[in-house]
Order: structure tokens, then C-alpha cells, then sequence
């Protein structure tokens, strides 16, 4: 984005890998009999522009600093605070948890490393190139949000999955923002993720959120059939509801401070 324009600018298109065609075309991923049964395969999406790379960053986090590790792969799954600082992430804590399966065979995939990072409560990433649009009207209500950097926020984080291919992250809901205030485009709330599973392709793609206590709840349900990327993917209505995780008060008492969503990541052959 740039700062002198409220438009989505075309080189943040090609970084998102979106074209205007893009946004006009269909198409979506085969799936095995096994998928189906699996409801079928995670969908692929974009990596976004903001994925952490090095010299990426406005602040380098990186609570593992040994030599060699990517930054993106430098801090834990707790996302809601960062080592060595006194404070707490703002906004609404979430739990996602789940497993990461086959779409060949339905097992589980030990040892796959997911990469997850996204936009703070109130939509700001931690990236030099995220430097437009930092104030805009709700459009909803008209109340002017300032899109911040938040120093206690650790804006991505790795899990690697267990024996049984379990994960689990800890983190706040990102807020939604602008791509182009003119033509009236916003981004829902949205997770990113990389999974690197052993010995097989990695797969990039997105979650988004839905929940009685999820902020901007019925906006993000709103913005989410119109948003580019998901357009861009050509997700189907059953692909889309495909990467929405429903969040709801934890239940069990484990996990009070916060809501709890599960999504099975299913890895396409």
C-alpha cells in the first residue's frame, strides 16, 4: 500500500499474486473421494505482501535468536505477548487449535511446521510496506479507526504438529481494514498461514473468523463473498465456508481468557 493513495495499488495486487482478471475468474481445487469425506482438501490462497520476511519488519521480533532460524519461524505459538516485554497484545484472545491431515489417506502429518502471522486488533501489520490508509471511517458506524503498531503483539508465530498431527496457537482477532476506500474494499479478519508438511508440497492459505463474540462479527460476514482474495481464489460457496472457523467461549474452563475455534488443516495430494 501507499501512503499518498486510498487505493490498492497495482504492485500490491501482483505481491498478493491478484489481478483485476484474477478477481473476475473461477475455478476451484479437485478433491479426492477421501477429501470429500474430509469435507475436502484446505483451499489455497495467497501469501499476502505482509508475510515476515527478513528486513521485512518495522520491529525484527524474534524471541529464538539463534543463528540461521528464518524470522518468520523465530517465535512461539503464543502470539499475545512478546519475550522480554512487560504487556499484553490488545484485543480479543482466541485459541485455534486442531490437527493436520492427509487428503490421500486421512492420517495424520506429524512434524509439519505452520507458519501463522496476521494484522494486529486493529488491522496494522508489522511490515514497512503497510503504510497506507493508517486512519479511515468504519463503514458501518462512521467512527474514524486508527490502524496502530502494537509493541506487545508478536504479529506471527510457528507450531509444529505432535505425533497425533495436532497444533495449537494462541492469539487476538486482527482487525478487518481497507485495500481501497473509493471503491469501497475492505479485507474481513484473517489469519495466515504457510504449512510445511514433511516431504510434501507446502500450503499457503487463509482462515477467517465467525462468533456471537468476535468483533465486527456481521461486517466481516458482510465483506467476506466481496473479498479479493478469496475471489481471486475462486472458492466455491462450500470451499469458502471451507477456511471459516466458528469461535465460541471455551467450555472446558482451560481456556477462559479467551474463545476457542478448531480447524483440521487437509493437505491436497
Amino acid at each position: 500500500m501507499k501512503a499518498d493513495t486510498n487505493r490498492l495499488s497495482r504492485r500490491t495486487l501482483l505481491k498478493w499474486g491478484l489481478g483485476y482478471v484474477g478477481l473476475l475468474s473461477g475455478g476451484h481445487i479437485s478433491s479426492s473421494s477421501l477429501a470429500e469425506m474430509l469435507n475436502g482438501p484446505t483451499p489455497r490462497q495467497s501469501l499476502g505482501p505482509f508475510f515476515p520476511d527478513e528486513g521485512d519488519p518495522i520491529d525484527a521480533i524474534r524471541e529464538n535468536p539463534a543463528p540461521g532460524i528464518p524470522i518468520s519461524q523465530a517465535n512461539d505459538q503464543d502470539l499475545t505477548f512478546v519475550k522480554g516485554r512487560q504487556g499484553k497484545a490488545k484485543g480479543q484472545v482466541i485459541y485455534l487449535r486442531g490437527k493436520v491431515l492427509s487428503a490421500k489417506t486421512g492420517q495424520a502429518i506429524p512434524r509439519t511446521v505452520i507458519i501463522m502471522w496476521s494484522a494486529s486488533a486493529s488491522g496494522r501489520y508489522n511490515h514497512k510496506e503497510d503504510d497506507g490508509m493508517l486512519s479511515f471511517p468504519h463503514p458501518t458506524t462512521g467512527e474514524i479507526i486508527h490502524r496502530t503498531y502494537d509493541g506487545y503483539f508478536q504479529y506471527w508465530g510457528r507450531a509444529v504438529t505432535n505425533e497425533h498431527g495436532d497444533y495449537w496457537f494462541k492469539t487476538i482477532v486482527p482487525g478487518f481494514y481497507p485495500i481501497d476506500l473509493e471503491s469501497g474494499l475492505y479485507r474481513p479478519s484473517h489469519l495466515h498461514f504457510q504449512l510445511l508438511p514433511p516431504a510434501q508440497p507446502k500450503l499457503v492459505t487463509q482462515l477467517y473468523f465467525r462468533g456471537d463474540q468476535i468483533p465486527n462479527n456481521a461486517l466481516n460476514q458482510e465483506l467476506l463473498p466481496k473479498d479479493v482474495v478469496i475471489l481471486d481464489a475462486g472458492l466455491t460457496p462450500k470451499e469458502q465456508e471451507r477456511v471459516i472457523v466458528d469461535y465460541a467461549p471455551d467450555t472446558s474452563g482451560e481456556m477462559s481468557d479467551g474463545l476457542v475455534g478448531h480447524y483440521d488443516f487437509v493437505i491436497p495430494g
